[in-house]
């Protein structure tokens, strides 16, 4: 299954604009995602929204607050928060290049997508802009809105693509200066030097290939939830209580017949009156437009 659009917009560089739409780097293998079971029942546990004083409660009636001592908040208005949002955008304008050296992978927050040009009119130019990349040794840098919020980003060539990594603020990084302290100053002695240069280079791999390495609690994870399925017994597995199954069954044939219905079974199909599914929107809530 080809993998879904994030984000749709324009690389710009000053007056140079190339249309793209970027796609996520993760896996298409997700990850299992496990619930919270009641142990004696097999029921999933529901997490509720509670208020000390006024017990559950709806969404609707939920704000955000920053907690200011304890048991003390104050309360933010959705609406001052939605002002401090950035304006929509679908631009990814480069503000510089740097040096491919110049911000520390520390930086990076794990989040990449590969950008592709959107359409035809794009691609020479696309290509030029990695190309010239490549030959200059040159990353570029920018800010761009997703979800909502203003991101840092780096692009950088990769192969036939340019890959865009998400690149945290340098004041939410902690300083490695603070803990500089717990390393003591070492001088290695040359005999020292020349040995672990030696073990250095005896475990060297130059066919490096990272798909080599799994996850093996998740694939563990995968087998034992497959081979347990296959051993369970789920043709008696009980779908209501005993006190109520004459009526619940009865309720649940009506639906079935009802639902039936609606689906036109027994009547002639035309493949005419089958919609295609709408395009998703990115995640960014950005609207697609069309470009000349």
């Amino acid at each position: 299954m080809p993998a879904r659009c994030e984000w749709k917009g324009f690389l710009q560089i000053n007056q140079l604009q190339v249309a793209v739409k970027a796609f996520s780097t993760a896996a298409t293998e997700p990850e299992i995602s496990l619930n919270q079971l009641h142990r004696d029942c097999g029921q999933r546990i529901r997490q509720q929204k509670v208020c000390p004083i006024h017990g559950q409660i709806e969404s609707e009636a939920i704000v955000s607050g920053y907690q200011i001592a304890d048991d003390c908040y104050l309360p933010l208005d959705p609406d001052e928060l939605e002002q401090l949002r950035p304006e929509p955008s679908r631009e990814i304008s480069v503000e510089c290049f740097v040096d491919s050296q110049t911000i520390d992978p520390i930086y990076h927050t794990g989040r990449t997508l590969y950008l592709v040009p959107d359409g035809p009119p794009g691609q020479r130019p696309f290509g030029v802009i990695r190309e010239g990349m490549k030959a200059s040794g040159r990353y570029a840098f920018s800010r761009v809105v997703i979800s909502g919020r203003e991101k840092l980003v780096l692009l950088r060539p990769y192969g036939r693509l340019l890959a865009m990594t998400v690149v945290e603020y340098a004041h939410r990084v902690r300083a490695s200066a603070d803990y500089e302290s717990e390393v003591a100053t070492v001088v290695p002695g040359a005999a020292e030097l020349k040995l672990i240069q030696q073990l250095i280079e005896s475990l060297m791999d130059r066919q490096f290939d990272l798909s080599r390495y799994r996850d093996n609690y998740m694939d563990g994870l995968s087998a034992m939830i497959e081979e347990r399925i296959a051993t369970m017994d789920l043709t008696g597995a009980p779908r209501f209580s005993n006190s109520e199954e004459t009526a619940d069954d009865t309720a649940l044939l009506a639906l079935l017949k009802a639902s039936l219905a609606d689906a036109g079974v027994g009547r002639t199909s035309t493949v005419g009156n089958v919609g295609a599914p709408e395009s998703v929107l990115s995640e960014a809530g950005f609207q697609e437009q069309k470009t000349a």
